[in-house]
């Protein structure tokens, strides 16, 4: 009879971990896709006015500018800016 409890008690644990992970894991997909979001809409925001100043420094919106973005934040939005900014000089 106890090990029928321990055993209860155990698969109880386990199912309450793994809806911690998946809402945690939930969580983090939401934050990537804001970020991704919100940096393609920068993007555009940014190519727009600096096409209206006259310089050709777009940045095209893709899976790669995307994923960097994504995964990043703030700094792979100005690391995106920066590699267009370098090749457009070299």
């Amino acid at each position: 009879m106890e090990s029928k409890i321990f055993i209860v008690i155990i698969i109880i644990c386990l199912i309450l971990l793994a809806i911690g992970l998946i809402k945690r894991r939930m969580d983090l997909l939401v934050n990537f896709g804001l970020r991704v979001f919100a940096g393609l809409v920068g993007i555009y925001i940014v190519n727009m006015i600096l096409d209206g100043l006259g310089l050709a420094l777009g940045v095209g919106t893709n899976g790669l500018t995307a994923l960097t973005i994504g995964s990043l934040g703030i700094p792979g939005f100005l690391l995106v800016y920066g590699v267009a900014l370098y090749y457009y000089f070299v």
